[in-house]
């Protein structure tokens, strides 16, 4: 009954000095609101860059060529050194990689009647889209009878094809690369925007792209298929131990050559993401920390305005725990009362900047009432002894 009461009077006098308690209250509300949007964003974040990471594939390699040196000078040149060899021996001898995807890649221009785009063009074996998990909305992907008769037929990622087709279907059209003409026969789907993303590529038969477009043997970089996560060193050393042999390095000399897990950068960027909001979430604490003392203020300065009240009260026999929960009650109801306007606006921004993607964080929502009420606490615990320990004669005294 006690705690009704003093809910009563705590709203009671919320009430009473509305423009003050609203100053408060946003001064909390901003502080959850800045949380909850954090960690809503932080959480889809995490989500995309996990299924960015699943499309990719944990357990693919990326074999990539070195930087050059000059007179023991590291160059941004890369070294002219991977052969489809490489790539046939590394599949071929190491039992831990399952497949190896040698890849010439180079920038071209594409045409298709009035539109044009310079756009990377992929020479790639026909396994590339299931190494890859790309998926085909339209036509087919090239085969190997097409493969080995350097065939000139190309495969458009969504992007390109809105590029050139706009909304149109590109399957049975020709384009020229380069000035050389190709039927498109297939489609991807749209795999949007990552690390790595097929949409705004072209790819063309291996053969083709090195024959009969760019006209070199050397590869961009290879990628390489494991059993599994677990077989990561295995195959690093097998794959070093081929590279290193087939490159005549000798045991002083460094790698020409990089091997990273296709992984890798996400990861690292989903590192970073994950420290930027913990900032941002830092900086949301700290606006907590400043709404909670202009909640001690607002409690200072109501234990001044309502003296005389106390006096009154602990003359007719309230006790100093009675006056305590009186005040600790008011304080706690502001930091109630500005989290639970701050949760509520921090899901509408939510709501309106991700719409379907809205994540309702359940566990923050939980931390954000427990800091709200330990804010109100340690924000009224010292005017409220105050106002327990006042002298009864100085407070009905005071005017």
């Amino acid at each position: 009954m006690l705690l009704f009461e003093n809910l009563f009077i705590a709203f009671k006098s919320l009430k009473s000095n509305p423009l003050r308690s609203v100053l408060t209250l946003i001064g909390m509300a901003v502080g959850i609101a800045a949380v909850i949007y954090v960690v809503t964003l932080g959480e889809i974040t995490q989500q995309r860059v996990k299924s960015q990471l699943e499309a990719l594939g944990s357990n693919i390699l990326l074999i990539r060529p070195g930087s050059s040196n000059r007179h023991g000078v590291r160059t941004n040149m890369e070294v002219v050194n991977l052969q489809i060899s490489d790539a046939e021996e590394i599949e071929k001898t190491s039992p831990a990689i399952i497949h190896t995807v040698p890849i010439i890649s180079s920038r071209a221009n594409v045409e298709f009647r009035d539109k044009n785009t310079n756009i990377n063009i992929d020479g790639v074996p026909p396994i590339h889209p299931s190494i890859n998990n790309n998926t085909l909305v339209e036509g087919r992907f090239f085969n190997e009878a097409e493969m080995n008769q350097r065939s000139r037929v190309c495969v458009l990622g969504a992007t390109a094809s809105q590029q050139l087709f706009e909304n149109r279907s590109p399957v049975g059209e020709s384009v020229l690369i380069n000035g050389k003409r190709f039927e498109v026969i297939g489609l991807l789907a749209a795999k949007g925007e990552g690390w790595y993303s097929p949409d705004e590529e072209v790819f063309v038969p291996l053969t083709t792209a090195r024959e009969r477009l760019f006209g070199r043997d050397n590869l961009s970089y290879i990628q390489a298929q494991m059993g599994s996560t677990a077989d990561f060193d295995e195959a690093l050393f097998d794959i070093e131990t081929i590279l290193r042999r087939n490159h005549r390095l000798r045991p002083d000399q460094e790698n020409d050559f990089s091997v990273r897990r296709q992984d890798f950068f996400l990861s690292t960027i989903q590192d970073t993401n994950k420290e930027i909001a913990d900032f941002i979430i830092l900086i949301a604490l700290i606006s907590l920390l400043v709404g909670g003392i202009g909640i001690a203020n607002v409690m200072l300065v109501a234990v001044t305005e309502r003296t005389r009240e106390i006096g009154i009260r602990r003359a007719i026999g309230a006790k100093k725990l009675a006056i305590i929960l009186q005040f600790l009650t008011e304080a706690v109801s502001l930091g109630t009362l500005g989290g639970i306007i701050g949760l509520g606006s921090g899901m509408i921004i939510n709501y309106l900047n991700l719409g379907d993607h809205l994540f309702f964080p359940w566990l923050w929502v939980f931390y954000s009432f427990i800091i709200c009420a330990g804010i109100g606490v340690l924000a009224g615990i010292y005017p409220a002894i105050r106002a327990a320990n006042a002298n009864v004669i100085d407070s009905l005294r005071y005017e």
